[in-house]
């Protein structure tokens, strides 16, 4: 694809302590599918993880903490600058932060899985050219008039903490374990997190779960009653319930679309 490369990358073993400050060297869209860490640059700090992701300039100093150790999984989407000012810079931007829904996520999942399995260019450039299309705007940190600073940082750090446990496997937590976790009351911990995000608790560890279901589907994982019972669905029903609102698919159907190895197995039967 002229002017654009896409890249599965992953990232093993990062530590909790903030690394260097840098100079990013490229032009990309990143976007994360599993996992989550911290990023900082241009006066922001956040925790992305899988339900967005965030914009990287040349140019632009960052740094990165990795306060969940493990393996986070990216979607990289690097460009020249020349295709980084035609296909991202036309949406006004004022945040490098991305926050992205379900819908989104499947279509990226898709690109992702036509780019590896690289039987047909076309399609796979088509398929990046739509996720382009489709880019959301930037968020930013959403930020209360009349609050003073101190108070926007100690709810944003709170926000995050909720966030990193949530990617770091807590995601059957009811609101009072979730807050318990963090050190605060449901109430304060509720109404936090919906003023800093912009959604429920609620709404958000559902797409986390969604897309963690979307994950283990694309690496091959068949069995729904276990991702149900992992992932904290009341069971079958209720999992494939969820992901077809979430998406308009079940599972079966996403499974084939997004798993590399089940592909192979199509078309060797065929």
């Amino acid at each position: 694809m002229p002017g654009m490369v896409v890249d599965d990358v992953r990232v093993v073993g990062g530590s909790a302590d903030w690394t260097p400050m840098g100079v990013d060297v490229g032009y990309a869209v990143i976007l994360v599918r599993r996992g989550g860490y911290v990023r900082e640059s241009e006066g922001e700090e956040a925790f992305v993880d899988a339900c967005g992701g965030f914009l990287s300039r040349e140019g632009v100093e960052e740094r990165f903490a990795y306060p969940l150790g493990g393996v986070d999984h990216c979607t990289v989407v690097g460009f020249t600058a020349e295709a980084y000012h035609e296909y991202v810079e036309p949406v006004a931007r004022t945040s490098w932060q991305l926050t992205t829904d379900v819908a989104f996520d499947v279509l990226h999942r898709r690109v992702l899985a036509a780019c590896e399995r690289g039987v047909d260019r076309l399609e796979a450039a088509d398929g990046v050219h739509q996720l382009l299309e489709r880019l959301p705007p930037p968020t930013g940190v959403v930020r209360s008039s009349g609050k003073r600073p101190s108070t926007q940082v100690a709810r944003r750090r709170l926000v995050a903490a909720a966030q990193e446990a949530l990617s770091n496997g807590y995601l059957t937590c009811d609101l009072a374990g979730l807050a318990r976790l963090v050190g605060s009351s449901p109430h304060h911990l509720s109404r936090a997190f919906r003023r800093v995000t912009g959604r429920t608790i609620s709404a958000y560890r559902n797409e986390l779960r969604v897309r963690s279901v979307l994950s283990d589907l694309a690496a091959g994982q068949a069995d729904i009653a276990q991702l149900a019972s992992k992932y904290g669905f009341a069971d079958h029903a209720h999992l494939t319930r969820t992901v077809r609102r979430y998406t308009a698919r079940p599972p079966s159907v996403l499974r084939l679309e997004l798993s590399m190895n089940v592909q192979a197995n199509e078309a060797t039967r065929s």
